[in-house]
């Protein structure tokens, strides 16, 4: 760990040690610096608030980071914060949160939601985070991550986290745009785009992308052979965005399709029919309004569409396929209001399944193993208070009751004390507990005779206590220390061996007990210069079970710096990430050293920004542990590449 260590150090070490006394003397004095103001966060309480004052820890990433550090999906921007790792089993990103990532998981223990728009979907409540995710990277405006429990505002899924993607508005760009892309492994991508703020006040914010990608030409699938010019994909995306005085419309479209390289096991090695299609709608009318007696009014009312084909070749004649269509419609309302010293949120959320149907067959002939229709509901209320005891002590509590057709009712509380004994000191102590439903899938799935519907699943439980200590050490530079302790019951997990005497089933399995610390420092200067360095401790251990749980890396190091080049139009960015050794059904994967860099210009001609990212610019092997149901024990990842990219606003 120490020439890790020494490794993400030394760079910024040796940067700030070239400039002469009076550069580095207005590095560290400069009054225009990031920490002089305090960020917010919304998502953390359902309103703007510091984020010294936010019930959580919180992480927050801006679409300036975004573009200088070259990220091309929002997995990697995940994977830049402190504590989160993703693995990638060519067909899927998975998301990791504070050492669990369980394989076959489908993100569905974190909430994600896209301008506060839940995008779990109906049947699988999957989380798209790679090229599938329905929001174009470049149409980001922040990240906002909130960690911990927050069923108490969320209800279901936001179980280890809550991502809220704020996406832009017209007044972000007023023109029009055009973006490309090429890089390795045949990838391009094609982007127009068009925001405005008009006269009267009414804003449009609108994109339509394209990309494709041949993929890795050879993937190695460790035991079973390699798959030739089998790991291509392509996808389409369109977004829009309009608002006008207090009312938002906004809707989007994304789908992909993605060749199997590693395929489900038992299929072909190497045949081009194994192929997934996803796709993932949404349209979204929200009601924002603040009237002058202190009352904040928020209404939404939304339809949202998900559906899946995967193609499986299992015999070289035969195609079975599975086809997912799930169509659901919900509303929300809520309400706050400051009374004296305490600001008081109370609402409601309404989301009507009407259709969720889930198909399994082969042909020709046609044979069909399961045909699931169903309909379920849920409803939840919640009610929170932000009490100011004293200027530098608030006490953050509240409560959601939530009742699911499928799986009946619970209560999940979160309580914070937030304590600042000092201006530049702030002290955290909270307690949270969180629920997830099981899935439709979870539950209803069936595949002839090797995948069988589950039955009796309970929701898992989660319980977790966290101390946060944040210290700005000076107007430029910020650090903050997080313990946690997390127990998780229930443990929802895929069991048996895909055969006709054991088949796939899900079950209530195991318990976990979840331990760590997150430590970070954070800074920026004058002229562009920022950086943000992370180490995280995480220990999961199941109960009953001494082996440590699969893909869970004990040590997480991440080093980031964006360093201005010329005249604050030329910047160079480094990434650096250690992930540590993890466990694989089988096996285990050693750890590795990742690092990218990009070199990004903007206004060297007006409207014109250009960018040059190498990733895995150490060009290392590594592999991630596989998922569940894929042919090998871990999963070949990409090495050295590289990608050009251009945006003209006209």
């Amino acid at each position: 760990m120490k020439n890790y260590f020494l490794i993400a150090v030394l760079p910024a070490v040796s940067i700030i040690s070239s400039l002469n006394a009076e550069e580095q003397l207005a590095l560290l004095t400069d009054e225009s610096a990031l920490f002089e103001e305090i960020s917010f966060v919304y998502s953390a309480s359902k309103h703007d608030q510091p984020v010294t004052n936010a019930p959580a820890s919180v992480s927050i990433v801006s679409a300036d980071e975004i573009k200088k550090y070259g990220y091309r999906t929002l997995a990697e921007v995940l994977s830049s914060m402190k504590g989160m790792y993703t693995s990638y089993d060519r067909v899927y990103h998975r998301l990791g949160i504070r050492g669990f990532n369980r394989p076959g998981d489908y993100n569905y223990r974190i909430l994600i939601l896209v301008d506060g728009h839940r995008i779990n979907d109906n049947l699988v409540d999957y989380n798209a985070i790679g090229t599938e995710f329905i929001v174009d990277i470049d149409d980001i405006k922040r990240v906002e991550l909130v960690r911990g429990p927050s069923s108490s505002l969320y209800g279901s899924n936001a179980f280890f986290g809550v991502i809220n993607v704020i996406t832009k508005q017209g007044r972000d760009m007023q023109t029009a745009g055009i973006t490309g892309e090429a890089g390795s492994y045949r990838s391009y991508k094609g982007k127009v785009s068009y925001g405005d703020k008009f006269a009267n006040g009414a804003e449009l914010y609108t994109s339509i992308s394209y990309q494709n990608s041949g993929g890795k030409s050879h993937v190695e699938i460790p035991g079973l052979g390699i798959a030739s010019e089998k790991d291509g994909e392509d996808s389409e995306r369109a977004f829009v965005k309009f608002s006008y005085q207090d009312l938002t419309i906004s809707g989007g479209f994304v789908q992909r399709g993605k060749d199997l390289s590693n395929p489900i096991i038992g299929t072909i090695i190497d045949d081009e029919r194994n192929v997934f299609v996803d796709e993932r709608a949404y349209a979204d009318i929200l009601y924002e309004r603040s009237f002058d007696n202190d009352i904040a009014l928020l209404a939404r009312v939304y339809y949202d569409y998900y559906r899946f084909d995967g193609d499986y070749a299992f015999e070289p004649k035969v195609l079975y396929q599975d086809d997912f269509n799930g169509h659901w419609w919900g509303t929300e309302l809520q309400l706050s209001k400051q009374i004296g010293d305490h600001l008081i949120t109370v609402g409601g959320e309404y989301r009507d399944n009407f259709h969720q149907e889930m198909r399994s067959f082969q042909g020709p002939p046609l044979t069909v193993f399961g045909d699931t229709q169903q309909e379920s509901w849920t409803y939840g209320l919640f009610l929170q208070d932000e009490y100011k005891i004293f200027d530098n002590l608030i006490i953050n509590a509240g409560f959601r009751y939530d009742d699911y057709s499928h799986v009946g009712d619970t209560i999940n509380p979160r309580a914070a004390l937030i304590y600042q004994p000092w201006d530049t000191t702030t002290l955290k102590f909270i307690y949270a507990q969180a629920f997830r439903a099981p899935s439709a899938f979870e539950q209803n799935y069936t595949f002839s005779d090797t995948w069988i519907q589950s039955s009796g699943l309970q929701p898992e439980n989660i319980y977790t206590y966290e101390l946060e200590w944040i210290q700005k050490i000076n107007q430029n530079m910020t650090t903050s220390v997080s313990p946690y302790f997390f127990e998780v019951k229930d443990i929802i997990q895929l069991t048996g061996e895909g055969l006709p005497d054991n088949p796939n089933i899900y079950q209530n399995q195991t318990d976990m007990d979840i331990y760590g610390v997150e430590v970070e420092l954070t800074g920026q200067w004058v002229g562009g210069w920022r950086t943000r360095f992370s180490y995280a401790y995480q220990y999961a251990k199941e109960k009953h079970n001494p082996r440590k749980p699969l893909n869970s890396p004990a040590h997480l190091t991440k080093f980031n710096l964006i360093a201005p080049l010329w005249r604050e139009k030329v910047f160079g960015a480094i990434e650096l990430q250690y992930t540590s050794r993890r466990n694989s059904t089988l096996g285990s994967v050693p750890g590795y050293l990742m690092a990218n860099a990009t070199l990004f210009s903007q206004n060297l001609l007006p409207g014109l920004e250009l960018s040059a990212s190498l990733y895995n610019l150490l060009d290392r092997t590594y592999h991630d542990p596989s998922t569940t149901d894929l042919s090998s024990d871990t999963i070949q990842q990409n090495g050295r590449q590289f990608r050009f990219k251009f945006n003209y606003e006209f």
